[in-house]
Parts: C-alpha cells; structure tokens; sequence
C-alpha cells in the first residue's frame, strides 16, 4: 500500500511538473508579408508618436492599440511588431497585477517579437523546415536586434513575475535559449542597447546553475559591462538597484541607485520615454 501511495504521488508530480512546461506554438502562421496600404504610413505615424510621448497605464494601453491597428492594415510591418513586443512588456510588468495577466502581456510580446524575426527571409526558412527560433538565430542580423532582444526581455520577466517556483525549475533551460539570442546581439550589433543586453546577460548566468552555463563571476563582470555601457541610459542603474543589489545583499547600495533614477531629469536620457516613465515610478516605489 505504501508503494502505490508513493508512485501515485509520483505520477502527480511529474504531471503537475508537465502542466508546468512552457510551450509555445509556432507562430509563423500569423507572420504576414510586409504589404504597406495607402493608409499604413498614417497610421503607424500616429502609434509612433504615442510610443515617443506614452507616459502611464493607460497611454500604454492607447499605443498598443495604435500598433495592432497598424498591424491589422499591414501585418507584416516590423517595426509595429517590434514596438508592440516592447510595450506588451511595459504593461505586464509596470500596469499589471495579475500573475496570468502579466504572463499574458509577456507571451504576447513574445509572440511579436518573434513575428518580428520572421521578417528575414533566412530566419523564416529554417523556422518553417522545424527549427526552434533559438536554433536559427544564426541567420539574423542586425536588423533584427530590437526582436532578439525583446523576446529575451519578456521571456525573463515572465520568469520574474509570471512563473511560480515550480515552473522557473522546470523551465530553467529557456534562459540558454535566451542566452543565445544576446551571443547573437553581441555578434551583429555590439553597441546595441545602452547595458540592457548585458544586463540580461547577467540576469541569465545568475539565474542558470553552473552545469548549464550559470556563473556568478560572469554575472558580476556583465553587471560592470552594462553600468559602463549605461552613460545616458536609465535602465542599468535601475536594474542594478532594483535586482543585482538585493541579490548581492547591499541595500544601502540599491537605494543608493534607485534614489540615482528617480532624481535624474527624465529628458536626458535615451531609454524609450515609456521606459524613462516606467523606471522613475517604480524606483520612487521601491524606495517608499
């Protein structure tokens, strides 16, 4: 009898652990060619404006409907996917409170930002023949930077603030897949990013255990690469009193960065406004 309750229990934990899993549906389905209207032009002026002047949840919300409008007249425009992947991101973290909600926000940019990639003819062949997107990351190029990364940035928020505990063990491999993408950023467009590439690059060897590619030295070394890459960008100050600081347990050192950002003349700086509203408001948060 105590056998049986045992391998029950087992059989309920490997399912659980299955429900877990992260899976994600091939999209390429959706990925429509680049087929401008007479109308296209207008209409991504207008998200493109909203997306330099958005500040808030509900502005966010207003330029995310501007960019699916754009893509509903023309689903192939890259830069409405890519711009869509970043504000999808920007709602689930700063203007949602759900844990599905946020998971929802991230998928979906994630899915953008994969449409994205599938502009490039090379990218979408290998996709199509089976390939994962992660194992064809070869075959893009600096025109796809903005997708790179924003797949990796939602994939770790959604780690962050989507996932349970559960779901982070068994879905831990997904930050090699990230890891990935920002090697092929570094490749193409090595000035790209303001520090936000390499600090997603440290977030990955934080987060991963050693005998996947984890490594605590080089998640410091890539801490440093991203605050001296971070001159007129808010966000590695932000990140690093945010995340690395508490992790590092220096408190007197994260609110020093996070007073930093909330101090700063928001103009100043090149991080999307959206963004620059973003990292002001949850730092003065973080430091009530």
């Amino acid at each position: 009898m105590h056998r049986l309750t045992a391998s029950i229990f087992l059989l309920l934990s490997l399912s659980l652990l299955g429900a877990c899993a992260m899976h994600r549906e091939p999209v390429w389905n959706q990925a429509g060619p680049d087929r401008p209207t007479r109308i296209t032009d207008a209409l991504f002026s207008s998200a493109r404006e909203c997306f330099a002047t958005a500040a808030g949840g509900p502005a966010v919300d207003n330029c995310i409907a501007l960019h699916e409008k754009v893509l509903k007249d023309n689903p192939g425009h890259y830069q409405a996917r890519v711009n869509a992947a970043s504000l999808y991101i920007l709602k689930g973290t700063g203007y949602t409170d759900s844990s599905s909600g946020k998971s929802d926000a991230f998928h979906k940019a994630m899915t953008y930002a994969e449409l994205a990639m599938y502009t490039n003819p090379a990218f979408k062949a290998q996709v199509d023949a089976g390939k994962q997107p992660w194992e064809a990351a070869d075959s893009l190029g600096a025109a796809e930077v903005e997708a790179m990364y924003f797949w990796v940035t939602a994939l770790q928020y959604e780690f962050k603030e989507g996932m349970s505990l559960p779901s982070k063990v068994v879905n831990i491999d997904w930050l090699q897949h990230a890891l990935v993408f920002l090697d092929r950023i570094e490749v193409v467009a090595p000035d790209y990013g303001g520090g936000g590439v390499e600090f997603a690059k440290v977030i990955c060897y934080v987060a991963l255990p050693e005998s996947r590619g984890g490594s605590d030295a080089k998640g410091d070394e890539y801490m440093q690469k991203s605050i001296a890459k971070g001159g007129n960008w808010l966000l590695p100050r932000w990140a690093r009193g945010k995340y690395y600081q508490p992790m590092k347990g220096d408190s007197q050192a994260a609110e020093a960065d996070l007073a930093w950002v909330a101090a700063q003349n928001p103009s100043g700086f090149s991080d999307p406004l959206p963004w620059r509203v973003h990292f002001q408001e949850d730092s003065r948060r973080l430091l009530r």
